[in-house]
């Protein structure tokens, strides 16, 4: 199945676009998402931990799973003061 990805900051530079279609597996978690693209894009990895994931513009965990056509979002840290 085919969800959307959009990829802000630094992910976007790592990974050369801003948004892509991405086939994955039915049944399919937002970890599982992210570690395919940890494989395809390594430059990523340093980044693993610090990365804020969303699905559909709610924040998500890695447990989420992924329906058709979702939106899933890579985002640096939300910073505050």
């Amino acid at each position: 199945m085919k969800v959307n990805l959009r990829l802000f900051s630094v992910y976007r530079d790592i990974v050369g676009s801003k948004e892509m279609i991405v086939d994955v597996a039915r049944g399919a978690t937002l970890g599982d998402l992210f570690e395919e693209l940890l494989h395809r894009y390594p430059g990523l990895k340093p980044l693993e931990r610090s990365v804020v994931l969303a699905v559909n513009r709610d924040f998500a965990d890695s447990e989420t799973k992924l329906k058709e056509d979702d939106e899933v979002a890579l985002m640096p840290p939300i910073g505050g003061g």
